[in-house]
């Protein structure tokens, strides 16, 4: 697959990566920068593809944090129909158990069942 600017997959990654950690830095003054152990880009895909939970305990809807600001961006961004496609997949890795307490991406492969 081709990351594009119009790749809802390459968005939510992204959303689900850089974008939690910076919001939380805005909110909460928390530490921002340094490497990052989330799973890659092409595993993420993957899992998304495969449709298979990957941690029982994390599976759950999105959260309000996330909700929030894809709200945001539906109401006052340029391409709500974007918008929602990143939402579907963002849901999706919430189903799947991907997102950790954090709000971010499984910090380990080894956390996935």
């Amino acid at each position: 697959m081709k990351i594009t600017p119009d790749n809802a997959q390459f968005a939510a990654y992204t959303r689900l990566t850089l974008s939690a950690r910076f919001q939380k830095h805005i909110k909460y003054g928390t530490k921002f920068g340094g490497q990052s152990n989330d799973i890659g880009f092409s595993q993420f895909k993957e899992i998304l593809e495969k449709e298979k939970v990957v941690n029982e305990k994390n599976v759950r809807d999105m959260s309000s944090f996330h909700e929030k600001a894809l709200q945001v961006q539906m109401n006052y961004g340029k391409n709500p129909s974007h918008t929602l496609k990143v939402w579907e997949v963002m849901d999706k890795a919430f189903q799947l158990g991907l997102v950790d307490n954090d709000e971010t991406l499984l910090n380990r492969i080894n956390s996935m069942v």
